[in-house]
């Protein structure tokens, strides 16, 4: 069965062409990768310097792998001085 990932992240106001610049890189790398059966990126319509990624993996091993990816670990790096709060990720269970 895959797994699931949410994470909400809220940039700081002055950082949202940075922090939309980055988010894009990291997905254009995340959906070449092995085991990723979807990486969407969302922005709030009222309030744009919010933004949704739902990820789905085959496996907690493709998750992981991810992880660990330099383009993975490079945005986790940029991301910190771009945010006003810490990302809320989420693991998700399909029950339907």
């Amino acid at each position: 069965m895959s797994i699931n990932l949410l994470a909400c992240l809220h940039c700081k106001s002055d950082a949202e062409l940075a922090f939309e610049s980055e988010l894009k890189k990291l997905v254009t790398a995340s959906v070449d990768e092995p085991g990723c059966l979807a990486y969407e990126l969302y922005q709030y319509k009222d309030e744009p310097y919010k933004y949704v990624i739902e990820e789905e993996w085959t496996d907690e091993d493709a998750l992981g792998a991810h992880m660990e990816t330099p383009h993975y670990k490079n945005f986790v790096r940029v991301s910190n001085a771009l945010l006003r709060t810490a990302a809320d990720v989420k693991i998700l269970t399909r029950l339907i």
